[in-house]
């Protein structure tokens, strides 16, 4: 992948997954940790697992430097696998996702270096899945911001996702067609904005491979609100969701950095100059801007 998509790994996840130092339950009863980390080879979901699938979960959370609260010694693996059993013996709360306050059974955690440690970890092994499959064996020619939205579908459905019309769009480079096929469900919380933003992603690899832009650089669009708040996002004004809603906490962010360049603090995410500030710094870091 572009070292553009690899630097900008953390910050595109973050708003979606959280960062999360124990481990809990997802919506589909999966456990995971970190930036939205499954840790369960369960096969179905919300499902208690066989004594195969428990042991390949336990496996897959000792790849994990686990800490005990408040000592910070290292846990042994079978302090690991209580926590893990404790977490998974509360399938009633996985439609709660991280609501669930799993917290409260786990007695372990992994600090922000190992989190951080872990996701490029996977973040490796999934594209080297993914670029073995039919249709993504181009991948590393492909604009960045294709790359992105491929790369968070895999993370999200794992990178053997069946997707053939995806998989026929982006092995010609249809980024418009790749933007149709690339949402999956269930479209909720968020999913939904996951699949905004991929869907956001391969338009503008469009974009990129239209106007002849760098194909190892990332475009962002900041055109509108959604945009704004992935551009405030990417120049450290979080925590932030990249909702596309104007609301309180996005007119907050953009007082934020208007505050911090000088401009009028009228909290407005289309005011001139501050979209003009807005792709300046974005350019000065890297990045291809659209809609400036």
């Amino acid at each position: 992948m572009h070292q553009s998509v690899r630097d900008y790994w953390i910050t595109f996840n973050d708003p979606l997954e959280g960062r999360v130092r124990f481990m809990y339950l997802d919506v589909k009863g999966y456990v995971s940790t970190g930036i939205g980390n499954k840790i369960d080879e369960t096969a179905r979901d919300n499902s208690a697992p066989t004594a195969a699938e428990r042991a390949a979960s336990l496996a897959a959370a000792n790849r994990l430097r686990w800490l005990v609260n408040d000592v910070d010694t290292q846990a042994t693996p079978e302090e690991v696998a209580l926590d893990w059993d404790a977490v998974k013996s509360h399938l009633e709360l996985a439609p709660q996702g991280l609501h669930g306050k799993f917290q409260q059974f786990t007695r372990l955690h992994v600090d922000d270096a190992e989190i951080d440690r872990h996701v490029f970890e996977k973040l490796d092994e999934m594209e080297s899945v993914l670029v073995s499959r039919d249709g993504f064996h181009d991948f590393a020619a492909w604009p960045a911001n294709a790359q992105l939205g491929a790369l968070s579908m895999s993370w999200a459905m794992g990178p053997m996702f069946r997707f053939p019309k995806f998989q026929g769009h982006v092995g010609v480079r249809n980024w418009v067609g790749a933007a149709d096929e690339s949402h999956f469900t269930p479209d909720v919380g968020t999913i939904r904005i996951r699949n905004k933003l991929d869907r956001a992603h391969f338009l503008l690899a469009r974009s990129v491979d239209d106007q002849g832009l760098p194909l190892e650089q990332i475009a962002l669009d900041v055109s509108d609100v959604f945009g704004v708040q992935g551009a405030l996002l990417a120049l450290g004004f979080g925590p932030l969701a990249q909702d596309g809603v104007d609301g309180p906490l996005t007119q907050g962010k953009v007082r934020e950095f208007q505050s911090a360049n000088g401009l009028s603090g009228n909290g407005a995410f289309n005011d001139p100059d501050t979209v003009s500030a807005l792709a300046a710094q974005l350019s000065g870091l890297g990045f291809t801007v659209q809609g400036a």
